[in-house]
Formats: C-alpha cells, sequence, structure tokens
C-alpha cells in the first residue's frame, strides 16, 4: 500500500504550485505519507487539517448537507485542500497563485483512487 500511496503523492505534488501534499490517518490526525517542504510543517498541517475535516464533516451532516467530499482553506499566502478517502485524507498545500481547479481535480482523484 505504501507505494500506491507514494504515487498517489507523487501525482500531486506535481501540479504547478503545490507546495507539499499527505495523507493522514483522518482520527489521529498523523501522516502516513508526506511530501512537504521542511519549513511546511507537516505534522502541525496534518493534525489540523484532519481536525478541521472532521469537525467540518460534523457540521455538514448536522446541517442536512449530507458527506463532505472536500474542504478548501484559503489564506493569505496561500490554499489548504483536504480530501476524504474513508479513513484517510489527502491534504494538499499550495501556493497563493496555483491553479487551484488543476490542484483540487488532482486532490479528489488522490482521494477516489485511495478509497
Amino acid at each position: 500500500m505504501s507505494d500506491e500511496l507514494t504515487a498517489v503523492l507523487r501525482r500531486v505534488s506535481h501540479v504547478p504550485g503545490v507546495r507539499g501534499a499527505m495523507v493522514v490517518e483522518a482520527d489521529a490526525g498523523v501522516p502516513v505519507v508526506a511530501e512537504v517542504a521542511a519549513d511546511a510543517a507537516g505534522d502541525v498541517v496534518a493534525a489540523f487539517a484532519s481536525a478541521l475535516y472532521g469537525r467540518t464533516a460534523q457540521a455538514a451532516a448536522t446541517g442536512g448537507f449530507g458527506a463532505l467530499q472536500s474542504l478548501h482553506l484559503e489564506a493569505d499566502d496561500g490554499h489548504v485542500l483536504v480530501a476524504g478517502a474513508g479513513e484517510l485524507i489527502v491534504v494538499v498545500l499550495a501556493a497563493k497563485d496555483a491553479q487551484l481547479g488543476m490542484v483540487r481535480l488532482e486532490t479528489m482523484r488522490a482521494a477516489q483512487a485511495l478509497s
């Protein structure tokens, strides 16, 4: 499975503007496989993304929106995209000027490949 995870991450990581990508255990918030820059604090981002995804999934269900598919956080200097893949989540860090359509497409493809 590790080779499959690495291949999925490599595809996402090669999208222009992507600064890092991780497959994270959804409940624990621990990276299973990661390709992130040293300055990206991957463990912290993984834990944050996992908690945020879990809470947002609860809110979506409570609000009657059904199951959460993905989450996009936009900040001053970039983006964090998170997509569910069963017990795993795919977390992608993208630069402010990244091609978000392509980043989102590859993030969703990665999640589907892992589901």
